[in-house]
């Protein structure tokens, strides 16, 4: 024996690994990148494109609450945005169960087309996940080029 204490580490629980997800879908919409920009963070009307969502409810500046029906099964959550780089890009993640977390940004084309990439890791979802941002990003498109008719 070295005198040492014993080294009890090998004994320890591991916490189970989380699968985590990652998508990204990008999508060119007819419009100048300010009104794209604008329409996207106006986050109170995220649920108009992304379905899931049932309500999003300003907190404050950078938080805001959410319910929401994965799966048929109604959830609530709080989001903090992170980063805002105006007409650039919005960084999100989830503070509550569950974890997700993303980034929308906005590249301009032209005067009259913008590119929006969106990537998301999440915990939920593995499968559909890469499908449902192609679809909500179609959603978005249609919004913004009916100039904001719902659809």
């Amino acid at each position: 024996m070295d005198g040492s204490p014993p080294n009890y580490s090998a004994q320890t629980m591991e916490p189970a690994p989380i699968e985590m997800n990652a998508a990204r879908q990008s999508v060119v919409v007819r419009a100048p990148v300010a009104k794209v920009y604008e329409q996207w963070s106006r986050f109170e009307d995220l649920p108009k494109f992304i379905k899931p969502l049932r309500r999003v409810q300003r907190i404050d500046d950078s938080h805001f609450s959410y319910t929401w029906h994965p799966n048929g099964k109604e959830q609530q959550g709080v989001f903090h945005i992170l980063l805002r780089i105006p007409e650039r890009r919005i960084a999100w993640r989830s503070i509550s169960d569950g974890f997700m977390s993303g980034v929308v940004s906005f590249e301009p084309c032209s005067n009259t087309a913008t590119e929006i990439t969106l990537k998301i890791r999440s915990i939920f979802d593995p499968p559909r996940l890469s499908r449902r941002l192609e679809e909500y990003l179609g959603i978005f498109k249609r919004l913004v080029e009916n100039e904001g008719i719902e659809l």
